[in-house]
This record gives C-alpha cells, structure tokens and sequence, in this order.
C-alpha cells in the first residue's frame, strides 16, 4: 500500500501523559506528518493541536479519510472503541498496552485489522528496551531456560490508576516471558490485591517455572529479570539498561552489548516499518490477546484467593 519512503499521515487518540509522549514522538519521526490529535477533552486536544500545528478532533471516527495510521493511548477499556472504526477502515493502529480489557474488545480489534487488512501493533513498551532487545537478541532456546524470575516494583505515584496492576505493570514481564519461553502454560496462580500488588508463578509444560511480581506500592523502584538456563545465568536491569551474563561452569561474568536509544520512538518506527512493508509488527494483537489471557488468568486466582 505505501512505498518505504511514503510520508505517512498520523494522529495520536487520547492525550493523557502516555498519549503525549507519543504526540511528541510522533512530531518528529521521519517521513511522517502529524496531522490531528484527539480527545474527548475539547480544551485540551485544542491546546495540544496549538503547540503542535496540527488539527483537533474529538472523536476518533472523525480519523476517517484523514490519516493513514493512528496511536490510540485512550484509557484501555475504550481501546475497542476508538480503533475498531480505523482498523475498519484500513487505518493501522498502534495500540497502547493492554491491548484491550476484556476477550470481546479484543477479538473486535483483531476482527477489524483483518476486515481492514490494517496492521495493529501493541505497545509492549519494554520489549524495545535495548537490554531486552541484547537478552533477545541471545536467541536463548526455550528448551534451556530453568527459571526465569521478575521484579516490578514502584512506589506509589499520588495519581489515580484506572487499570489493575497486572494489566498495567505485570503484562511488561509477562510479554517478556512468553517471548522467551513460549505460549506452552501448563498453570498461573494468582495472590495479591489488584489494585496495588500482584504476584504469580507460571508453570511451564516442560515444568519450567516463572515468578513474577509487580507493586505499585513499593519503598523503591526496582525493575530486573533473572533468566537461569543450563548453560549461563542473565540478569537484566530495565532501568539501567544492562544485562550481566554469567557462565554456570566457569563463574565467569560479561556484560552483553548494548545499542541505547529510545524505547517509545523505537517501537513507533518498528509499527510504521510494518505498515509500509505490510509486514507484522514485533508486538502483535495476537501476540498481545495471548498475553492478556494470562493475565485475566492471574487476575481470576487473585480473586479466589480474596473469596
């Protein structure tokens, strides 16, 4: 549909403080044009257009006809709503995560990019870390990995989350963790309060586990991945972008080589390099739906633990 260097047309649908930094983003990546932006709050797409030249919608529908491809950075539960209209309309998404709240606007989304024939990547943030993307880039085989062990923790913020936070910190690690392993889940368990903490451990056909945990609540801000194969050990820091490997035999330890940029414009650029070469995304809406059932698995233990 587009030629590599096509200038592509864009708008960004919700201007909370995720929708923004990709309003920024996307004022400036390459061989694009930001042409709307758009929000329910009339005042603030109107001041947003302002600082960035572009048009002020207030519905995303009014997207249609206008642009070629659209972030949606609403609140998640109206995810479907905002882009099954684009997506049904051959407008490409990118998809903040999670890619939706429930299994029916997720298989909407999906129902739509094929009626479409429109491309939906999610926006799995971490996975374009640059530590992550050196861990991935080990090409680590499933069939090595022991145990992979996650820590997710903030402290609290002072500002309203709407989203639990398995679907808002956890679904980071465990993206992460399917990419490394695999879809073959045998069991989840689920312990913790949604709104605040969460913990699971997954277990694995092969009988590898995983065990995550992620607070929002926390005395500190930790964000790491112990990943213990037959061979090496991996320790990942999200934050200060390193991973340690480590060999089993010899206790020797090296640093994997890391490629810094920016996660946010990287993900973008990967969404907007599969729109014009009709190629998936790194980060599918199948990928995502699948990540999601997980966590809807966790969130149904955690609430049988409270029963």
């Amino acid at each position: 549909m587009f030629t590599p260097a096509a200038e592509l047309r864009t708008a960004v649908v919700g201007l909370g403080p995720m929708g923004m930094h990709h309003v920024r983003a996307a004022a400036d990546m390459p061989n694009t044009k930001l042409v709307a932006v758009v929000d329910v709050d009339r005042a603030r797409a109107d001041a947003t257009a302002s600082t960035f030249n572009c048009n002020a919608l207030y519905d995303a529908a009014a997207l249609v006809g206008e642009v070629d491809v659209a972030t949606i950075a609403t609140p998640p539960e109206f995810h479907a709503a905002a882009a099954v209209p684009l997506l049904n309309a051959g407008i490409a998404c990118l998809i903040e995560k999670p890619l939706a709240m429930t299994e029916c606007d997720c298989a909407e989304i999906l129902a739509a990019a094929t009626k479409g024939n429109a491309v939906v990547a999610v926006g799995h943030v971490e996975r374009f870390n640059p530590a992550t993307e050196a861990l991935l880039s080990e090409k680590i085989s499933p069939a090595t990995i022991q145990s992979i062990t996650v820590q997710r923790f903030s402290p609290a913020s002072g500002r309203q989350v709407p989203v639990d936070v398995v679907s808002d910190m956890m679904i980071h690690d465990l993206d992460i963790v399917l990419a490394l392993k695999g879809h073959d889940l045998a069991s989840t368990t689920g312990y913790g309060v949604a709104a605040h903490h969460a913990q699971s451990m997954l277990t694995f056909a092969d009988g590898t586990r995983a065990d995550l945990k992620a607070n929002r609540q926390a005395n500190e801000r930790v964000r790491e991945l112990q990943l213990i194969t037959t061979t090496h050990d991996y320790l990942l820091d999200f934050m200060n972008r390193t991973v340690a490997k480590q060999n089993r035999a010899t206790l020797q330890t090296a640093m994997l080589p890391i490629q810094n940029h920016d996660a946010l414009r990287a993900e973008i650029a990967d969404f907007l390099w599969a729109v014009r070469n009709s190629h998936a995304p790194r980060v599918t809406a199948q990928h995502a739906l699948t990540t999601m059932r997980v966590a809807w698995a966790i969130l149904d233990e955690m609430k049988g633990c409270q029963a």
